[in-house]
């Protein structure tokens, strides 16, 4: 009996190992079947994956190439030259002094020039060089040399001269220099100052002292153009063989002060 028991024993232990050894290979054929399903999908994945950004590849290149021809096309069609006639000469208009302006009045936003106001210095020199030529105020200060000059300050003798320059211009008198009358004042269209019985006016007192200083008029300048101060502009000008009308305009107002 204790011989069966043994054979018995060595059977079950044969058996046991036989079946081990058949669910090891089991599994590891299901491991491997599981190891090539992925590799064969991943395989997969990257086929679809190349063959999409090929197709990608090939339909941006169709498109390149049928647009590529048309712009080759305008490039050239624009690049040449078009047909324009000889340029021979032309004549440059004549350029004046008076159509010389500053940058402002290219610009929408000029700032008007007013008594008080916080005002450009440079434009406020250039209207008062204006006004000084054409004879509507006189020379507002001196340098250190005592050389007659012009101020950056709009003062109350601007303001006045600008307020006859409008008057004698067809603008409105306000005194204050906006972009109209500025631009009416820098170009050569722009009335000179004549003087005229009761003109008050600082360049009136400058005329008077003038007169005075040289012996036509006597007594003592009020800047006020009077009966007298007229008949001793008659006398300046026929003296000096101009129209002795006592009318002190541009001619007479140049021999006289000297500017």
């Amino acid at each position: 009996m204790s011989e069966e028991n043994e054979k018995t024993s060595l059977m079950d232990k044969y058996i046991k190992l036989r079946l081990g050894g058949a669910t090891y290979r089991v599994r590891l054929m299901t491991l491997l079947l599981f190891a090539a399903a992925a590799i064969i999908l991943i395989a997969a994945i990257l086929i679809l994956a190349f063959s999409g950004s090929c197709a990608k590849n090939k339909a941006k290149a169709a498109e390149e190439t049928s647009v590529t021809p048309t712009a080759v096309a305008t490039a050239q069609a624009t690049a040449q030259p078009t047909d324009t006639p000889d340029v021979t000469s032309t004549d440059e208009p004549e350029t004046t002094e008076p159509t010389q302006t500053p940058e402002a009045t290219g610009e929408s936003g000029f700032k008007t020039l007013k008594q008080g106001g916080t005002n450009d210095g440079e434009t406020v020199k250039k209207v008062q060089e204006r006004l000084v030529k054409l004879h509507y105020m006189p020379y507002p200060s001196k340098d250190s040399d005592g050389k007659p000059t012009v101020t950056t300050t709009y003062g109350n003798m601007c303001a006045k001269a600008v307020s006859k320059f409008q008057e004698r211009n067809g603008l409105k008198q306000t005194g204050q220099c906006d972009k109209t009358t500025y631009d009416k004042l820098m170009s050569d269209k722009a009335t000179a100052y004549t003087m005229k019985k009761d003109d008050k006016l600082d360049i009136v007192k400058t005329i008077q002292e003038a007169l005075v200083k040289k012996g036509y008029l006597k007594g003592k300048a009020d800047g006020v153009c009077g009966t007298n101060t007229l008949e001793a502009v008659k006398a300046f000008q026929k003296a000096n063989n101009l129209t002795a009308d006592g009318q002190a305009g541009t001619k007479t107002l140049q021999l006289l002060l000297g500017y």
